[in-house]
């Protein structure tokens, strides 16, 4: 007797956020994931995480601080955290198949931009004490992270749903914004977001944030800016 069909399997992309643990000191990750969560609660909300280290480090300390402000420990990386991962059923993931790192906006330490990134890059001059700007000419896809330390990031074409880019400066789209956008990631100020469409789903600027929920206006699919003024977003029509 054939058994009654209960489960149906689809592939998926899932876009996942990997944490990588450069620190294992567990008052230091918790207060770094608190400051994360006071600053975007609704952005760590369910957010998909699969866990890194380079050492040991109290993994279900690591798993209660994750889940207590809402983020979802969906596995590790192979490596040092593999053995407690099997006791705590998590999955454990091949490096090249865990998502790529980033920085929590204005509270990490730098990272490496991924290393799938699109290679199309180019130097400009240093300014207001930042270094180089990163140009980005292939379409950032879903599931890509891209963080730029002490620069601005140029988009020439499109931020897809669930792609993420990040700049300690400023970030300039000049295509869709469909994804995430963060500016200021180290609490510059006076960072800005530019796009020519703007359909995101959640931009900040220096740790102030919105989501597309907040963002329903006139000026959504419209060319856009997001400045930061006396503390708050705010989203103007940008004339192209």
């Amino acid at each position: 007797m054939t058994p009654k069909q209960a489960l149906e399997f689809k592939g998926r992309m899932l876009s996942l956020t990997r944490a990588r643990v450069v620190d294992p000191d567990l008052t230091a990750i918790t207060a770094q994931l608190r400051d994360f969560a006071r600053q975007m609660p609704q952005a760590v909300q369910g957010m998909p995480i699969v866990l890194e280290a380079d050492t040991a480090v109290d993994l279900g300390g690591v798993l209660a601080a994750l889940r207590d402000v809402g983020m979802q420990p969906l596995g590790v990386v192979d490596g040092p955290l593999t053995e407690a991962a099997r006791n705590w059923g998590l999955a454990i993931l091949p490096p090249e198949a865990s998502g790529k790192s980033r920085p929590l906006p204005a509270a990490a330490a730098p990272a490496q931009a991924p290393a799938e990134t699109p290679p199309a890059s180019k130097a400009a001059p240093a300014v207001a004490g930042r270094t180089a700007t990163r140009i980005v000419g292939d379409p950032v896809r879903s599931g890509q992270q891209i963080y730029i330390a002490d620069g601005d990031l140029v988009v020439t074409t499109t931020v897809s749903p669930g792609a993420e880019v990040v700049a300690d400066g400023c970030v300039h789209i000049y295509g869709a914004l469909r994804g995430r956008a963060i500016a200021g990631a180290r609490g510059e100020t006076t960072a800005r977001i530019f796009c020519r469409r703007f359909e995101a789903e959640l931009v900040a600027i220096a740790g102030v944030y919105a989501v597309a929920e907040q963002m329903q206006g006139d000026l959504r699919g419209k060319p856009a800016q997001v400045v930061l003024v006396d503390g708050k977003l705010k989203i103007e029509r940008l004339d192209w």
